[in-house]
Order: C-alpha cells, then structure tokens, then sequence
C-alpha cells in the first residue's frame, strides 16, 4: 500500500484514502503515553488529536475492550491474538476509522493501554451492564408473570423483606449472579463480617482498607479481581438498601 492510509466508511465497504500518515513516534514518545499518570495535554500533542475527539474516541474503545477482552487479566497476561483481534475490531468501527491514518494503527496501542490502565473502572462497568441484563430479564420474567393476583405477589414480598437482616440474606446474593460467588461465603463471615453493623462499618472505612479486608479475606490467589470487585459490589449494594 502506498503512504497513504485508508479508513472504513459506516455504509458498506467503501474506503477513502486520507493524504496524510501520522508516523509513528519515537520509543520515549511511547512509552510516555503507555504510562498512567501522562497528563491528557500530552496525548492532543502527540496524537493530533482534540478533546472531543479523544472523548469519543475512548468511550468507544473503554467499550469494545469490556466485550473483546477477559478484564480478570493483567494487561502483561493478555493472549496477544487477543489483542490483535481487538485492535482489528477497533480500526473497522465506523465511529473510529480515523484511526486507520496513524501508521501502524499506533494510537490504537496508546488507547488501550492506557484505558487497562483503569481495569477497576472496566469492571465496575462491564458490573452494571450485567445487572442492567438482569434487571431485563427480571422485568420480562415480571411482565410474563402479571397474571398473578396482587394479593399473592404482595404477600410474597411482605415474606421476603420479614427478615431484619442484610447479612441473612449474603448466601442468597452470592449465588444470585453468574458465575456464582456463593463459595466466597464461608470465607467473608470467617473473616468476621457477620453482622449488619460489620457490613455498615465496612463502608465507613476508606477505600484502601475495604480493598485490604476483600483481598485478605478471599485470597489474591483463590479469587479474581473481577470476583473480588463483584462481591465487594453486592456487599455495597446491601448496605444501601432500606429494611
């Protein structure tokens, strides 16, 4: 292919040639913008790039990571056929073929690297896109169900709520979602969160601490991030919720 790069157009196949390659930076250059502290300013310098854009351009690519990539993983322990797929996907998405002019497809490097820089966010996200999923089926299941008499829906949910405790019910919470966490049960009450006012103290302790407490308590080894994040999230959403 000559020097000029092509990007994808949204309506079937069609390609325009763009006159211009943005070569690919220097190794300094790069490494500066693989890190996680590199201030935004540095990457409308060096991807000649506005803010808009780069806005945009990140919300997209924060999603196609959450659906193409395990985000349990470090980013070192990523198959690289994994990455290639996904930096494939990347450069044929119509709201991102722009990036078919950097040589090489160099930024989409950047971006990925940098967005796995913040995995935590990631799977706080991909976390509510599964419940918004759950959420569905629960109001497809709810709406499938509308023949039952009121009386006996009402009833059932006075039996539900009877209980005075959140942590009663963490058995239940845990096995709720997919894959189960329910083995991670014995493990939090061994480690001494068996009462409503340990799951609201639990919450009144500053992050790091609360991190601390999960990691210990499941074992680094034992359990994933991802795993870790969502039982800390169910444990969250506990303490939120009114009696």
């Amino acid at each position: 292919m000559s020097s000029r790069a092509w990007s994808t157009q949204s309506t079937g196949d069609s390609r325009k040639y763009v006159d211009s390659v943005i070569k690919r930076p220097s190794q300094a250059t790069l490494k500066k913008l693989f890190h996680a502290r590199t201030p935004i300013r540095y990457f409308y310098w060096a991807l000649h790039i506005n803010e808009h854009t780069l806005i945009r351009a990140k919300r997209r690519i924060r999603e196609l990571i959450i659906r193409h990539l395990d985000i349990s993983k470090l980013y070192k322990d990523l198959p690289q056929s994994r990455l290639d797929f996904l930096k494939r996907e990347i450069l044929l998405d119509a709201e991102l073929s722009f990036l078919m002019q950097y040589e090489d497809g160099w930024a989409v490097d950047v971006l990925v690297r940098n967005l796995y820089y913040q995995r935590y966010r990631l799977v706080k996200e991909k976390l509510k896109l599964i419940r918004n999923a759950k959420c569905d089926r629960r109001q497809r299941l709810f709406t499938s169900h509308s023949c039952v008499s009121p009386k006996l829906r009402l009833s059932a949910r006075r039996t539900r709520t009877s209980t005075s405790s959140r942590v009663a019910l963490l058995s239940t919470r845990l096995d709720s979602v997919t894959p189960s966490l329910l083995r991670f049960h014995p493990a939090i009450v061994q480690a001494g969160l068996c009462t409503d006012e340990h799951l609201h103290e639990l919450f009144r302790m500053l992050p790091t601490s609360r991190d601390t407490f999960m990691s210990k308590a499941l074992g680094t080894k034992k359990s994933t991030l991802f795993e870790r994040v969502m039982v800390m999230d169910i444990l969250e959403q506990m303490d939120n919720e009114q009696l």
